[in-house]
């Protein structure tokens, strides 16, 4: 049988190696981390261009004065949105792209509140709002209320059925209940 003394020095012992394994694993991994530490940070900002007034003129000029209908606007944006942001695309933002299509979405939302009546208006608004705060800010929460808006309406207007979470924040389609 082991002494009482025997098993403490032994605990003791087990106790240290365990602290300079644990300590040794934190300081490597420390170590790792600053080493690739600009891998792990993408900078989100950094490369986004800053547009002038002559520059948001000519992308609202070339986007056309009067889209087909609503129905065809919101689902072409709903597609943008799927290929720029689903399946993780989010995470890896092409900016420019980004707020090209939130001067396109201000423009032709302009075009379509004098149109558009009821809930649909209302959604409008919330949109152009949104997209405004996107060119103002460069936010990607901006980008994903934004694709929340199309694909809610894109179910509610169009009957898109590829994908058939509601994320509720539509007027259309009330809270997705």
């Amino acid at each position: 049988m082991i002494k009482t003394k025997t098993k403490f020095v032994l605990l003791a012992l087990a106790t240290a190696g365990s602290l300079a394994i644990t300590i040794y694993v934190l300081v490597s991994i420390n170590e790792r981390a600053i080493s690739t530490s600009s891998d792990w940070i993408t900078p989100v900002l950094v490369e986004r261009h800053v547009y002038t007034k002559e520059e948001i003129d000519e992308i609202e000029s070339r986007v056309s004065a009067n889209p087909e209908n609503v129905n065809a606007f919101v689902a072409s944006t709903h597609a943008f949105y799927n290929q720029t942001t689903g399946f993780g695309e989010i995470s890896k933002l092409n900016h420019n792209d980004q707020t090209e299509k939130a001067i396109e979405i201000v423009s032709v939302v302009n075009v379509y509140k004098e149109e558009e009546k009821g809930k649909i208006n209302e959604d409008l608004r919330d949109i152009k709002a949104i997209a405004l705060q996107y060119i103002e800010d460069g936010k990607t929460g901006d980008v994903q209320k934004l694709h929340r808006y199309f694909h809610d309406l894109d179910i509610g207007l169009n009957g898109y059925d590829a994908y058939d979470k509601v994320w509720g924040v539509t007027a259309v389609l009330g809270n997705g209940e």
